[in-house]
């Protein structure tokens, strides 16, 4: 699976390989004309996009290679093989933030709004992400696990071994295209534009929030932190979180919540996460499972729509 398509010298071109650079040229397409949208100019464009593909690509390998970081230096013990970036080993949640980082230095270097332009570029990586999931069915990865319940093994794909598993990449796609459509129609439904950024802080607590959820089911064993935990399911829920916290600040600072309503909604919140947490041990170890995902979807969302609500009553009492 994944053979080369061809080679550049004595480095082999894989579909997945072309299939990110697709990803990259879909992303730049899209950022374009988002940036047309709110009316940023094309030299602010291609300033972003000398910043976007080396930051997108260098903090991709940056995370992880943090997130192996013993396995260079314990099981390898030569943490200079880590600068092998042609061996592959590459963070999706590295690459996000490499483009919204170049984003905000974009915004610094031409004295544009920092806000508009990470708009446009979480907006832009949404598509982008479809791309990159898609080319993920010429690899092992964005595997699930095996379906507990016969009735949905329709939905499976094969592992390689003649077992049917869950196929992730395609749920991440389509939590990608709903995610896109969704925020596309309440951006072009709106009669006032948003404040700048927030467009870029609500996808990212969409994406992150049901990236929690699609890392659980991964079986790929990519990027795992502890036991079962992985890096990006962490990154994602600190992502979800941090941005909650956004919106309960800028709330506050209007005078709208109360330092009670405060201390429930982190309660909740807390409520939430530790629920999440016990609900990943119940998947590997208990039968109902379908069971263990709806309660964890359910904190996620629960979570998530904290964070949308906040963002709506701060917007009322600007």
């Amino acid at each position: 699976m994944n053979d080369a398509l061809f080679t550049l010298g004595n480095v082999p071109v894989t579909p997945f390989g072309a299939g990110m650079a697709l990803a990259l040229l879909v992303f730049l397409a899209a950022a374009y004309l988002a940036c047309v949208r709110q009316k940023i100019g094309y030299g602010v464009f291609i300033r972003y996009a000398v910043l976007a593909l080396p930051l997108c690509f260098i903090l991709s390998r940056l995370v992880f290679v943090l997130a192996n970081i013993s396995y260079y230096c314990v099981t390898l013990s030569n943490p200079a093989l880590a600068l092998r970036f042609w061996d592959g080993g590459y963070s999706m949640t590295g690459a996000l933030s490499g483009l919204l980082l170049a984003a905000f230095l974009a915004g610094k270097w031409t004295r544009q709004s920092c806000g508009k332009l990470l708009d446009a570029a979480a907006w832009a990586a949404l598509p982008a992400l479809c791309v990159e999931r898609l080319f993920e069915s010429f690899t092992t990865m964005g595997l699930g696990r095996p379906f507990t319940y016969e009735w949905m093994q329709f939905l499976g794909v094969d592992d390689g071994y003649g077992e049917l598993v869950h196929p992730v990449y395609r749920y991440e796609i389509a939590a990608a295209l709903i995610i896109l459509l969704s925020v596309t129609m309440w951006l072009l439904r709106r009669k006032q534009p948003v404040k700048p950024g927030d467009a870029c802080l609500v996808i990212l607590t969409l994406l992150g929030s049901t990236q929690v959820i699609m890392e659980s089911l991964r079986a790929d064993g990519h990027m795992i932190v502890f036991h079962f935990i992985r890096v990006q399911q962490v990154l994602s829920l600190a992502c979800a979180v941090v941005i909650l916290g956004i919106f309960a600040r800028r709330l506050h600072k209007l005078g709208g919540i109360k330092k009670s309503q405060q201390l429930l909604l982190w309660l909740v919140v807390a409520v939430c996460i530790g629920l999440g947490i016990f609900m990943e041990f119940r998947v590997d170890r208990g039968a109902l499972k379908m069971l263990y995902y709806a309660v964890l979807t359910l904190c996620m969302g629960t979570i998530a729509a904290l964070a949308l609500v906040l963002r709506c009553k701060a917007e009322k009492l600007r």
